[in-house]
């Protein structure tokens, strides 16, 4: 019983966490005039078209 409390109370440790990171990301986002808008559906995309949008934004190949 121990562990699962642990494990509840480490989750939502770690989601709240996530959210907070996620509004200030949201918050930087909106204030950069240069932002791209196809970066908001990234969530989705697999680890290596991600690494490839990250290379492009950065003037990468």
């Amino acid at each position: 019983m121990v562990t699962w409390a642990m494990t509840l109370f480490i989750q939502r440790a770690e989601h709240r966490d996530t959210q907070a990171l996620q509004a200030k990301l949201d918050e930087l986002i909106k204030a950069n005039d240069k932002a791209r808008n196809e970066i908001a559906g990234m969530d989705d995309k697999e680890p290596e078209e991600i690494e490839r949008m990250r290379d492009v934004g950065q003037g990468g190949s």
